[in-house]
Parts: structure tokens; C-alpha cells; sequence
């Protein structure tokens, strides 16, 4: 909304400003990202994808091998862990599912969108791969079919490895080319394919009530329902198989990809009329569904086929036929590919439904994989993939993704074994489900406003358990893989924190983060102060912060892991809520930029008096500000009184706070025209215009100048504290008042930091006698020992009385202030109190003046500060290198205690 707008609908009648219901579900509505194309409903878009899915290569190949394996007993026990999984996963997908609009991508879109974009990214990457080795898994195992029915036929185009891999390839291919077709076309051939299945599987069912009906195919194992069989089949007898020998845990690797295809309806969400609805409906009844297939599939055969048979007939009479113990029988459980060819009506149809499970399962995989990468190339996490995100056509088909997939899969394909490739799909999977399962827990634990599932039938708990049993069996199932699927996991993690830009998709962790923030600042007030956890707070009078670089930069060098820093901006006029957010966005990226931590604040409509009353304010304990900062105000001469004012009451309020301030002098260069007066000011305090300059060593001055070289002639130096590093300078401290430690923390501060540890450290102090010199020094070594704060250099100077260029300086500036306001007091007797310290200048003038920074402590003002104040600060500084100049608190921030 522009500002002009902004105006209009603030200045509408209020009767006008009553909302159409209408207007804002249009408003919502446009909001929602819908893909084009044709839209699916619940069950051709997760029913039967999931169906699908799910009946994947393992229903028909590998069900008579895990029950050949695990019995009928541990093989409905997998069937029932697996279905607890996926079924509170299920839950938790469509609890997530149905908080608000579901768009492309899938499960990464909802990981990605719950628990942030982090480790959506990462599991997204994971999920794709999982799928590309599913699409390979299941071609694998169509192909292994087909040439089986082949054989049957006596025909052996497919036998040899080569010609086997190559025939996959060209199926991936031809399947990939069929998914670039469009939705519309492939839900035609999926519902083909599910009636192959069912009718396949029911053929067994039916088979196996008949019975045998020849004396091949009881030679063969098959005894037709007996209880004897139920008994034999009934314990686990594993074997040693592909020179691994099995286990509970390596069976369940086997079996568990056959029920991870619950995804299916999510990973096409962007093609569903309505996701939040169909895809716990279709979900669910999938499960159901498929879940009391494969238990039929273990129990039925368990009943009436022999783990173990020679299927010579000739044995069969003497029952000769059943004892395989000394010799490899082909027939049975254990060995025969065909089990359930043999105990059907009508071996054919078993063909087909391996061939509508694997290429259905397939299909699926290749068409959810480019759409979730398309999605990943749009959101943009991983530069990479944005080559991904273009689509083509009416209906935007991610073509480059669906070739990345194909290639992908091929190349497995050639390389891969089936069962190896069962056991990665697992472990993927497994990771994947538990992450989702943290999604659900994570956000329902928090529960930020925005969350409103509209299904209610998840538990937070039963998600955690689900999590902690996911990643439990992945260890049992190959703790190594597991390893490495966790170790993939942070690098993508730590690669999607790697980008610049961030991507706000109002994750639980943003809530987690906000609402510890909260639950921590409540206890703020309850933690009680002690002096060695003092932290320094810091407000930053800084305006926009990239205007004031070098105050900005040394505060946060001071706060930096030490306390809480925040710039304020305030605005003397009023400005619009756009403006306001504009200004504050672009002092926020700058603050990022430049690697600052720091709080950032614009104030609008507001004088300076005001604010300072309401951000001293703020904060909470501990929290609350104690230091403020401010840049020293350069043109205080010639600006109006009431701005000057204004300047010098953040002072005073923070004196009425009990804060300390840091006035930050960096460059000490006046305007022209300040110079000139000033020169103007001493020739009228000195008739020849001349008086005798303080000789500085340092610079092996001979000659008398003029008054003004001493003070308008100033020593420039490269200063920043944004440099990386300083190889080498100096720091001095001038420990010359009360401030409660506060410059040695300072100075302690910087010299432990990168940008200052190089440095020469120095502290000075003064004593008014003589005779006091050696003890003094001799205290403050002891004192500073006890602080525990080192320094390279100390020493404690001999007060004196200022020179006359000093105190002249002095009375011009004071002479110069006061004319500028006719009604100001008299200052007579604060002057003398302040004449009385100004020797200091000449103090410092001679010891520091090659020196690189100077911290330097003022006297502490029990009266409101005014304009002496500002010209003994002038007086003092004037010409000197950078200067942090603390106005300290009583309130001591040092303790020698333990």
C-alpha cells in the first residue's frame, strides 16, 4: 500500500470503512499460489497415489522371502511396527497438512514451512534422493518380473546383466517421458495399473483357498491350508542370504519401504483441489487399505506353502520331497521368486500385478521428485537448484528436474542391488518421517498462533515417540548408513544457513526462539545484581546507524558477547508507517552486514528531551540500559540553544538514571568559521596576538606560534574501529575520576579483542603532591592487580596549574557560549571549581599526544550539566587524538572479590 493510500483510507468516513466479507476472502484467496492444471480430488490424488506407492516391489518379489525369513509371527510384528510408524507420521503429516494452505513440494514444503527452511532443505535433498532410489528400485523390480514371465515363454532377450541394466534404463526413460506428459495422462495409466494389483492379489487369496490341483505343485511346497504348515511357518528362521546374515532389523530394512509411499498424496499437494482435506482422507484409507493387504499376503502363504521344497515330483509320494537340509532346493519360501505364481488361480495376473506395483510405485516417485526439486529451485535455499525452478507449458512441468531424476535413477539403477537399495530407502525414509514427527511435536509444544490444524487427531507425544523410534530402528538397521544419512544432514544444514538472504516462513523455531526470549525476560527482574555480572547495556544515540559507523562499530565492540546494544533513531517529525518500516529495514540489513549485533529502534514525532526519558525506560533488570552513548556534538557553538539543550539532557537524564555516558569524540576538527571566531577572541585577550605555546618534545617545537596553533592546528590521524586488526599503537587511560571502574572494564574490553590486542595499553592517574607520587603509583599497581586488569605502562603525573593558552582557550569558549543567550546564568563559581582541572589538558597534550586512542574520565556532576561542562569537554579534547569520554556512575562495575 503506498503512503497516498495510507492518507485516503485514514481520512474515509467511518460508515465506508465497515468490511466486505466478500472483498477479503478474495484478497486471501489471491494470496494462495495455485499451480495450473488440471486439479485433482482425494482419491485420484492421494488414495490411489498412495495406494500405489505403497504396493510397491516388495508386495509380489520380496513378501514370500521376509516371510520365509521372520515366520508369521515377527513378520506381522514388522508389519505392525512399521504401521505405527507411518500411522502416527500419518497423523503428524496431516495435522501439519491441514494448517493452512498446502502448495508444491510436498514434504518438504510442509518441513520446510513448520520447522524452517534449514532443515526443510536438507530433508528435502534427502526425500528427493530417496525417491530417485525408489523409482530405481521398482524398475529394477518390473524388470525382474518381466523377465521371469519371459522365461516362462522360454524367452531370454533380458538374461544377461548387460541387456537386463539396459532394458531398465530405457523403462526409466519411457516412464519419465510418460510423467513429462502431464497428470492428467499418468492418473489414466494408475488406474490401470490398480486394478492389476488388486486382481492380483486377490488371485492369491483365492488360489490358496482352493488349494493345490496337481502333484507338481504339492511337489512344489504348496499344501493348501494346514494347520502343520501354520505351525511350521509360524517362528522366524533366519538364514544367511547374499552373504549377510538376516536378522530382525535387516528384515525390517527389507520390508519398511513397502509402506513408505504415504507420502505420495503430499509430494503432489500443489495438484490437489484441496490438500488440507484429501490428504489425511486419502492418506488414511490408503494405510488401512494396504496395511490388511500385506498382512493377507504373510498370513495366506503362511498357511498353506512350505518354506522348503525340491518340486520333484517323483518325491512327493514318500514325502522325500520336504527334506531340503543337505541340498539346495529350488521350490519354496526361501528360493522361489514365483511363490505366489504357484498358489494362484491364475499365475498370469501376478505378473501384471508385479508389473502395476513396481511401474505405479515408479511413476509415482518420478513425478514427485522433479516437483519437489522445482519447488527447492523456487524457494531458492541452495543456489544450485535454481537452475530447477523454470516450468513449461500451460501447466509450468518442471522438464530439467524430471531429466536430473531420470539420470539419477538410471545411474542407480546400473550400480544398485535390490536389497542394498531397500536398506538406504529405510534409512532415508526413517530420517525423513522422524524429522516430520519433530515438525508436529516442535510446533504443538510451542504453539505459536498461527497454528490451527483442522485436524485434530495427533498427539505432540506420540510424535516424539514416533521421532526417538525412527531414529532407534535406523541405528539397528545399519548404524554406519545412519551415520552418514545424520552427517548429510548438518552439512546440508549448515549450507542452507550459509545464504545470504533469509527466508521468513514463520517457522516454530522463530516461535521457540520468541517465546524464550519472553519466558527469559520475565526473569530478568527476579535475577538480582551482583558487581561481577555486571554487563554493559548500551544505548547508541546513533540516528541511522551506516550515518554513524564508527560510534555504532565501537559499541558493539564494547557489547559484543558482553551485553545488549541498541542504536536509536529519532525523528523529530512525524513520518508514515512505510517510512518508518523502510528505515528500519535498511538500518537492520546494515547492522547484518556489517556483522553488528545489535537492537535497532526508530522513534518518530518526538523531541530528543522526551525520548531520552522514554528509552531510558525500557528493559528489565539486568536488561535495562546503563551506558548511554553519543557522538560529541561538533557544531555546539553555532547550533541554537534549545538544540543544544536538548544534546546536553541525555546527560542529565542519565545522571537522574544512575547511567553512565559515553561521549565519543573521533575527530576533534571544527568548521572554518568556529576557527576564525576563535582566532578573533584570543587577539582580543592578547594585544600582540602571541603567547608563549606549550613546548611539546614529542615534536621538538622551538619556536613560540600563535596561540591558536596549539588548539586549531590539530593532529589528524587514520582512525576506525572497524579495522579487522591494528598491528601496532597505543591506548591510553586517564583513570582521573570516580567512574566505577568503568574505563578499566573499557580498556579491558579492547584489549582483549582482535581489533586491539596488538596494542600498547597504558594508564595514567594524578595526585596533587609530590610526596604522594610513589604510593599512589605503588596503590594503583596493587589496585590493579586485584582487579585483575593488565596493563603495559602506568603512571601517576604531578598536578599542576594550566597553562595560559589553556585558560584563555577556556574563556573564549565560555565567553563565545554564554553571549549566545542572553538570559543565561551567571557560572562564576562552577568556572572556578572547572579552571581549577583544565591543567589536565596540558597533562594530556604531553603524554598522549601520538597516542591512538585515549580513554579519558570526567568529573562527576551532582548539578544539571550545561555549557561549562561542554567547554571544559572542548578544552580538554580539542586537538587531541580520538577520545572516549566517560561521564561514570558511582555504581562500581569492578569487584576484587572471588
Amino acid at each position: 500500500m503506498s503512503e497516498h493510500e495510507e492518507i485516503k483510507n485514514k481520512s474515509r468516513p467511518w460508515v465506508d470503512q465497515i468490511q466486505s466479507f466478500n472483498d477479503l476472502y478474495r484478497e486471501e484467496e489471491n494470496k494462495i499460489e495455485l499451480s495450473p492444471g488440471i486439479k485433482l480430488g482425494w482419491v485420484k490424488g492421494v488414495l490411489i497415489p498412495c495406494l500405489l506407492s505403497i504396493w510397491g516391489v516388495m508386495l509380489f518379489l520380496r513378501m514370500p522371502w521376509i516371510l520365509a525369513q521372520a515366520g508369521i509371527f515377527s513378520s506381522v510384528i514388522i508389519i505392525f511396527i512399521s504401521l505405527l510408524i507411518i500411522l502416527i507420521t500419518t497423523f503428524s503429516l496431516s495435522a501439519i497438512s491441514t494448517n493452512g494452505k498446502v502448495k508444491g513440494g510436498g514434504l518438504y514444503f510442509i518441513i520446510s514451512r513448520s520447522i524452517g527452511p534449514k532443515l526443510g532443505a536438507s530433508i528435502g535433498i534427502l526425500l528427493a534422493l530417496a525417491n530417485t532410489i525408489s523409482a530405481a528400485m521398482n524398475t529394477i523390480g518390473f524388470c525382474i518380473s518381466l523377465r521371469e514371465l519371459l522365461q516362462t515363454r522360454d524367452i531370454h532377450i533380458i538374461d544377461s546383466n548387460i541387456r537386463f541394466k539396459a532394458f531398465g534404463v530405457v523403462s526409466i526413460i519411457i516412464m519419465s517421458i510418460l510423467c513429462c506428459i502431464g497428470m492428467d495422462r499418468e492418473a489414466e495409466v494408475q488406474n490401470a495399473l490398480l486394478v492389476a494389483i488388486i486382481v492380483g492379489i486377490f488371485n492369491v487369496i483365492i488360489g490358496s483357498c482352493i488349494g493345490p490341483t496337481s502333484t507338481l505343485a504339492k511337489a512344489s511346497g504348496f499344501t493348501g491350508f494346514s494347520m502343520k504348515t501354520f505351525k511350521e511357518n509360524w517362528y522366524s528362521d533366519y538364514r544367511i542370504d547374499n552373504n549377510v546374515q538376516q536378522s530382525f532389523f535387516t528384515i525390517f530394512a527389507v520390508f519398511f519401504p513397502s509402506v513408505t509411499g504415504i507420502q505420495a498424496g503430499a509430494n503432489i499437494s500443489g495438484d490437489l483441489k484441496d490438500p488440507s482435506d484429501s490428504i489425511p482422507k486419502g492418506t488414511l484409507l490408503s494405510i488401512l487399505i494396504t496395511i490388511i493387504s500385506y498382512i493377507a499376503l504373510i498370513v495366506v502363504p503362511g498357511c498353506v506353502q512350505l518354506r522348503e521344497a525340491s518340486g520333484n515330483e517323483n518325491e512327493f509320494q514318500d514325502g522325500y520331497f520336504s527334506n531340503c537340509s543337505f541340498r539346495n532346493c529350488t521350490k519354496g519360501l526361501y528360493t522361489d521368486i514365483n511363490v505366489f505364481q504357484s498358489i494362484s488361480l491364475w499365475p498370469i495376473t501376478i505378473y501384471f500385478g508385479c508389473f502395476g506395483a513396481t511401474i505405479s510405485t515408479a511413476l509415482t516417485a518420478l513425478i514427485s521428485v522433479p516437483k519437489l526439486l522445482q519447488r527447492m529451485g523456487q524457494d531458492d535455499v541452495y543456489p544450485l537448484l535454481k537452475y530447477l525452478a523454470k516450468g513449461y507449458g500451460k501447466n509450468k512441468e518442471p522438464y530439467r528436474a524430471h531429466i536430473i531424476a531420470m539420470t539419477v535413477s538410471s545411474i542407480i539403477l546400473i550400480i544398485g542391488e535390490l536389497n542394498d537399495i531397500a536398506s538406504l530407502i529405510s534409512t532415508i525414509y526413517l530420517s525423513a518421517y522422524a524429522l516430520l514427527n519433530l515438525c508436529t511435536f516442535h510446533v504443538e509444544y510451542f504453539k505459536p498462533l498461527g497454528w490451527r490444524p483442522t485436524y485434530k487427531c495427533y498427539n505432540k507425544w506420540l510424535s516424539l515417540a514416533a521421532a526417538i523410534i525412527c531414529i532407534l530402528i535406523m541405528i539397528f538397521i545399519d548404524s554406519k548408513m545412519s551415520l552418514i544419512i545424520g552427517s548429510a544432514l548438518c552439512v546440508l544444514y549448515i549450507l542452507a544457513g550459509r545464504k545470504e538472504k533469509v527466508l521468513n516462513w514463520g517457522s516454530s523455531m522463530q516461535t521457540q526462539q520468541i517465546k524464550t526470549v519472553i519466558k527469559n525476560v520475565y526473569k530478568a527482574d527476579s535475577i538480582q545484581y551482583h558487581v561481577k555480572n555486571y554487563l554493559p547495556n548500551l544505548i547508541v544515540f546513533s540516528g541511522n546507524p551506516e550515518s554513524r559507523k564508527k560510534l555504532v562499530s565501537l559499541a558493539h565492540l564494547i557489547t559484543k558477547n558482553n551485553g545488549v546494544q541498541m542504536c536509536v533513531n529519532i525523528e523529530k517529525i512525524s513520518i508514515t508507517p512505510r517510512q518508518k518500516q523502510v528505515c528500519l529495514d535498511k538500518g537492520i540489513q546494515w547492522l547484518r552486514k556489517s556483522g553488528i549485533k545489535s537492537l535497532y529502534v526508530v522513534i518518530d514525532n518526538i523531541k530528543l528531551d522526551l525520548a531520552t526519558y522514554l528509552i531510558y525506560s525500557c528493559g528489565h533488570g539486568q536488561l535495562r540500559p546503563n551506558i548511554a552513548m553519543v557522538g560529541y556534538k561538533s557544531d555546539w557553538l553555532n547550533c541554537p540553544y534549545q538544540d543544544l539543550q536538548t544534546y546536553l539532557n541525555i546527560f542529565n537524564v542519565a545522571n537522574m538514571n544512575n547511567m553512565s555516558t559515553i561521549m565519543v569524540r573521533v575527530s576533534s576538527t571544527e568548521s572554518h568559521d568556529d576557527q576564525n571566531l576563535l582566532i578573533q577572541d584570543f587577539k582580543h585577550l592578547d594585544k600582540n596576538g602571541e603567547i608563549p605555546c606549550k613546548t611539546q618534545s614529542n615534536q621538538n617545537i622551538r619556536n613560540q606560534q600563535k596561540v591558536t596553533d596549539c588548539f586549531v592546528n590539530i593532529k589528524n590521524k587514520e582512525f576506525s574501529f572497524e579495522k579487522k586488526k591494528r598491528n601496532h599503537g597505543t591506548v591510553d587511560v586517564w583513570w582521573l575520576f570516580n567512574d566505577g571502574g568503568l574505563s578499566l572494564i573499557i580498556a579491558f574490553i579492547l584489549k582483549h579483542s582482535t581489533t586491539w590486542k596488538n596494542c600498547k595499553f597504558r594508564i595514567f592517574g594524578v595526585a596533587n603532591k609530590v610526596e604522594c607520587l610513589s604510593e599512589e603509583k605503588h596503590k594503583l599497581k596493587q589496585l590493579l592487580s586485584l582487579y585483575r586488569i593488565n596493563f603495559d605502562y602506568l603512571d601517576i603525573i604531578l598536578a599542576s596549574t594550566a597553562g595560559p593558552t589553556t585558560m584563555l582557550y577556556f574563556s573564549s569558549l565560555l565567553n563565545r557560549a554564554i553571549s549566545k543567550e542572553n538570559q543565561f546564568e551567571d557560572f562564576n563559581l562552577q568556572k572556578e571549581y572547572i579552571a581549577e582541572t583544565l591543567f589536565l589538558r596540558d597533562l594530556i597534550e604531553l603524554h598522549s599526544f601520538n597516542s591512538d586512542l585515549i580513554i579519558l574520565t570526567t568529573p562527576k556532576n551532582n548539578g544539571e550539566i550545561n555549557l561549562l561542562f561542554m567547554c571544559w569537554i572542548e578544552t580538554i579534547s580539542r586537538g587531541l587524538p580520538p577520545c572516549i569520554i566517560i561521564n561514570g556512575s558511582t555504581q562500581s562495575v569492578l569487584t576484587i572479590n572471588a
